[in-house]
């Protein structure tokens, strides 16, 4: 019985084949789309010592398209020849799709096993930067394949600068720079490209999670906030852009129960991070609380206008920023002579001063021009009136002229000082020239 087994298992090897086929194969690209094709490139090796006759090689599979499906009558291969063999593949179901591929021979048939993976998920899109609501977002757009494709192009299908880009070939990732125009909640982008020698066009959609906008900051500051009427304040407009992108065509207008040197300004661009700082004077007219707005217009780079505004309130007391002090007054000669000092109790010049007196026959001016800040000038005036109205005007570095008037009356005015010093010397005079007299008659009689 032993024996009998020994014979049945050399009878078996004597009757192996002395011929040995090896199959090998390769598929470029290694990853597909849904029925895009790849290229099967298939060798078949003879390692055996004799020559064998291949009559025909099939593929069969439930998933995947062959092309060629089947090849007939390929022919003898000799002892360490090779044949190669290309065929097409394409599957719409997406994962490992697998097939077999059945050669057959003079001395039997072999089988090889041959997998082709189908992904939908390439390429791949994805945003690397924030956005921000109301703004132009400056987005990064990233694209990524983990195989090469080739004459790529990507296309924004919503309002974005540019909307287009031509890439070439992309193995990896690249990074794609666009200003996003809309604020939409899903981004839709189509790309077209090929993948081996198949042509695609795909849609991907990112969706699009916003933050809030910063937009721009305003500060707006007086050099002081408690004033005498008819003083000038300078204003400190500064604009910081905290927006991830640059503002344009700026306006900013002022409003404000007094006068402004100018009440607006422009500035054509504002980059992102960036400040602007603006100056203007300010003169308020009343007492009391003065507020004071800002308006500032300013577009994006696709045209859209946005709006802001800004406040701040000056305590205006009552009380003008020139006086007129130690008012004195001097009937000399038939006229009235005015004396008296101008102070300016503000932190700016005054400009163009002038005080003038006047009354129904005549009138007086004494110029005394710039008056700087916490100081005071004099002035001397005459006029041939009793009866007075003394006036002080100036203007301010905001462009505004004021003026002040108080009346002085006679009888108020010989209060403020009478100087008997003429009336004594003309008395003593009187009696020299009445003395001078006498002595003359007295000498004519002697002679």
């Amino acid at each position: 019985m032993r024996l009998t087994g020994i014979i049945v298992a050399l009878s078996m090897l004597l009757a192996v084949p002395a011929y040995a086929l090896t199959i090998s194969y390769e598929i470029t690209p290694e990853l597909v789309l849904p029925n895009g094709y790849a290229d099967c490139f298939i060798t078949i090796r003879n390692s055996g010592a004799s020559s064998v006759e291949i009559n025909s090689i099939s593929f069969f599979s439930k998933t995947i398209e062959f092309e060629p499906a089947s090849i007939q009558s390929v022919g003898n291969l000799s002892p360490g020849a090779i044949y190669t063999l290309k065929v097409s593949m394409k599957s719409q179901v997406v994962g490992r799709q697998n097939g077999e591929m059945i050669v057959s021979t003079s001395e039997g048939s072999l089988s090889q096993s041959i997998e082709l993976i189908v992904d939908d998920k390439f390429p791949d899109l994805s945003l690397s930067s924030p956005l921000y609501r109301g703004e132009v977002n400056n987005a990064k757009l990233l694209i990524s394949s983990p195989v090469t494709l080739r004459n790529i192009q990507v296309e924004a299908l919503f309002n974005a600068t540019p909307k287009k880009f031509f890439l070439g070939s992309l193995t990896g990732v690249n990074e794609l720079n666009f200003r996003l125009g809309e604020e939409l909640e899903n981004l839709k982008f189509k790309i077209s490209f090929y993948n081996g020698r198949s042509y695609h066009e795909i849609e991907r959609v990112i969706k699009a999670d916003y933050l809030p906008s910063k937009g721009i900051a305003i500060n707006l500051q007086p050099s002081k906030d408690v004033l005498f009427i008819g003083e000038a304040v300078n204003l400190s407009l500064e604009i910081t852009n905290l927006r991830s992108d640059e503002i344009y065509k700026l306006e900013v207008q002022l409003f404000g129960s007094g006068k402004f040197s100018q009440n607006n300004s422009k500035i054509d661009r504002i980059a992102s991070n960036d400040k602007k700082l603006m100056n203007f004077i300010f003169s308020p007219r009343e007492k009391g609380i003065s507020e004071i707005s800002a308006k500032i217009k300013y577009k994006d780079f696709f045209g859209n206008e946005y709006e802001k505004y800004e406040y701040l309130t000056l305590n205006v007391l009552d009380s003008h920023v020139l006086q007129m002090i130690n008012l004195q007054k001097t009937p000399s000669m038939g006229k009235l002579k005015i004396s008296g000092e101008i102070v300016n109790y503000g932190h700016r010049s005054a400009l163009n001063t002038k005080v003038s007196a006047f009354c129904e026959e005549s009138r007086a001016d004494y110029y005394i021009g710039e008056i700087e800040a916490k100081d005071y000038e004099t002035f001397d005036l005459e006029i041939s009136c009793t009866n007075v109205t003394l006036s002080l005007t100036w203007w301010n570095d905001a462009g505004d002229n004021f003026s002040i008037s108080e009346e002085l009356k006679a009888e108020k005015m010989e209060k403020i000082e009478t100087n008997p010093m003429p009336i004594y010397v003309g008395f003593i005079t009187s009696i020299f020239v009445i003395g001078f007299v006498i002595y003359l008659l007295l000498r004519a009689r002697r002679k």
